[in-house]
């Protein structure tokens, strides 16, 4: 039996692929977090949910990881599972190892891919760091500050925190360096927003709160976004 691991994409329930779309049909348990299940409720008719919390995680994984000896189970999670989700993929290898019962990832059209596309960036030419992590953030920073330094443009998903884009300007702007930035906040929901900042400071001092789901794109100096057909919001 196995535990397959589904990137659902970015928020569009749209953005499932054809072979996400099959697992899900095809396993009798399904596991995710509340934000992401919920956008599938309608495939999930007849199936056994479980939902997870950061309070009982280590709990359900490993009662999924029992499951999973019998049945197949999908654990659906946001964007694509190896973009920024390797904690979490780990920690479900490792009960699955315990018990015997094997992994599969099912790749998925990650926020990574949309900002891409809506910039008009290709991955070859950009770095990308997260620091969506548990721990110390000091190699992910590290990154960020030689991805700029090489001039090549850094995407960046930011601390899950309400200053979190914020945080990202003002350790550049402590480490001397000057840039643009495009946040992206709830890409592909209906209420997705868009806003671009001409230089550091003008993002440091937003008196906004970020959501989670924020991903941002940040130019050095000798790189300027173009911005093309994205539409920026206020």
């Amino acid at each position: 039996m196995v535990i397959y691991v589904v990137g659902v994409g970015p928020g569009d329930p749209e953005y499932l692929t054809l072979r996400g779309y099959r697992v899900i049909r095809e396993c009798g348990v399904v596991a995710g977090w509340r934000s992401v299940v919920e956008r599938f409720m309608p495939l999930l008719v007849g199936k056994r949910v479980v939902v997870l919390s950061y309070g009982d995680e280590e709990e359900k994984l490993a009662e999924l990881a029992e499951v999973g000896r019998s049945v197949d189970v999908a654990v659906l999670v946001h964007g694509d599972p190896s973009v920024s989700d390797w904690q979490f993929i780990e920690k479900i290898r490792r009960v699955a190892r315990d018990r015997g019962v094997g992994v599969e990832v099912v790749p998925g059209v990650s926020s990574l891919n949309v900002l891409l596309a809506r910039l008009g960036l290709d991955m070859a030419f950009v770095g990308f760091v997260t620091l969506h992590v548990r721990g110390d953030l000091s190699r992910m920073l590290s990154d960020l500050l030689a991805i700029l330094r090489m001039g090549r443009v850094a995407v960046v998903i930011p601390e899950p925190r309400g200053d979190g884009p914020q945080r990202v300007a003002r350790f550049l702007r402590e480490n001397g360096l000057e840039c643009s930035v495009v946040v992206f906040e709830r890409l592909t929901y209906g209420d997705e927003r868009v806003r671009y900042y001409e230089d550091l400071d003008s993002l440091i001092s937003e008196d906004r709160e970020f959501g989670d789901l924020v991903i941002m794109a940040v130019f050095p100096r000798q790189s300027r976004p173009e911005l093309g057909a994205v539409l920026v919001r206020q």
